[in-house]
């Protein structure tokens, strides 16, 4: 099957890409993380993918790194819980925040970042708990908490969703205090 496609870009958008790999074009569904990491059009790049077939259609996943497309991949494996789901819950939380938020087992957490239930939430951290062997992170869970602070702050400034997700996305992990991470995201917010 399918693994990765090398071509070039030929376009970009927040959902989805198109490679041209030997005179064909792959339409490619794609996370925010992985759009982020896009290069410019007309590059040569490579993307690690996941084919999903279905009675209707063919569809492919794919994903700027490996360790993006082995979450996609478990999360599309667990019952209920299909490849656009999968997506939005991989463009809500990085790899790191994912797994920390999955062995800490903080369902509200999960479920407030990306915005899912908080049944399909606790069957994703159930479902994964043992499947995600790294360590847990209490940098990565308090980043989560804090970005939804700033998120919530940003909307009662006035800000549309498109700018707060954007900002917060931008943030640097080094930054660890809510001030100065606010602070980097009203300075991203200004340009």
């Amino acid at each position: 099957m399918i693994y990765s496609i090398f071509g070039k870009l030929i376009v970009k958008k927040p959902l989805f890409a198109v490679l041209e790999a030997n005179g064909i074009g792959f339409k490619i569904f794609i996370s925010l993380k992985s759009f982020r990491k896009l290069p410019k059009i007309g590059t040569k790049t490579r993307l690690f993918c996941h084919p999903h077939i279905r009675q209707d259609a063919m569809e492919i996943y794919g994903f700027t790194d490996e360790k993006e497309l082995g979450l996609f991949e478990l999360l599309n494996s667990i019952n209920n819980i299909g490849p656009k789901s999968a997506l939005k819950v991989l463009s809500a939380a990085n790899a790191e925040k994912l797994t920390a938020i999955v062995n800490s087992g903080r369902t509200d957490l999960l479920s407030k970042i990306s915005k899912i239930g908080k049944k399909t939430a606790e069957r994703i951290i159930l479902e994964l708990r043992d499947k995600i062997k790294n360590k847990e992170n209490e940098d990565s869970i308090y980043l989560a908490e804090t970005d939804l602070d700033i998120e919530t702050a940003l909307k009662n400034l006035g800000y549309r969703k498109n700018e707060i997700t954007e900002a917060v996305k931008n943030l640097p992990p080094k930054a660890k205090k809510i001030e100065e991470r606010m602070k980097m995201a009203l300075k991203f917010l200004a340009k």
